[in-house]
């Protein structure tokens, strides 16, 4: 029972995160809207995401959280393993699999760009296949996430720039 609820905790903890973290992004976004250059530093970022290193095995150092935020397409075995560790904390990302819960995905995309939701699904359909015949799940992760980025971006989504 004591497990139980430690663990209803430790979601509610993490969803909370999420929420900030996401709201922070949405409101970015909104900002870019109206000014080219709005948008967070590297530090600010790393500070709001550190927290989820806390459960990650192996714990990232900094400059691993660096690499993910700024989504270095050459990042170390430990920034993809540290997304990898985000993505099952969000439970995007099922343990022992290598690919994406499409439900959970979709949900966190349309809560952030909820006026693309075809475009998402679409974007997920083909992403979630980047990861197909690798064994590994932190180069699982990566793959699919740098190619929904990239299919983001092409889309023209309004993914606010990090500055270093």
């Amino acid at each position: 029972m004591m497990k139980q609820k430690q663990k209803q905790q430790t979601w509610l903890s993490t969803m909370l995160l999420l929420l900030a973290c996401a709201g922070a992004w949405l409101s970015l976004a909104h900002a870019e809207e109206e000014e080219e250059t709005a948008s967070m530093t590297l530090n600010e970022v790393v500070e709001l995401i550190e927290p989820f290193a806390q459960g990650c095995d192996p714990k990232p150092e900094r400059g691993h959280i660096e690499e993910m935020v700024l989504n270095k397409q050459d990042a170390s075995h430990e920034s993809k393993c540290f997304r990898r560790c985000m993505l099952h904390q969000f439970e995007v990302m099922p343990a022992g699999k290598t690919e994406f819960n499409e439900e959970k995905t979709l949900d966190m995309m349309n809560m952030m760009f909820s006026d693309r939701q075809s475009d998402s699904k679409t974007i997920f359909a083909k992403c979630n296949q980047a990861g197909s015949g690798l064994t590994d799940e932190c180069e699982a992760a990566h793959s699919i996430s740098m190619c929904m980025l990239s299919e983001m971006r092409d889309a023209n989504y309004k993914i606010p720039d990090v500055k270093e």
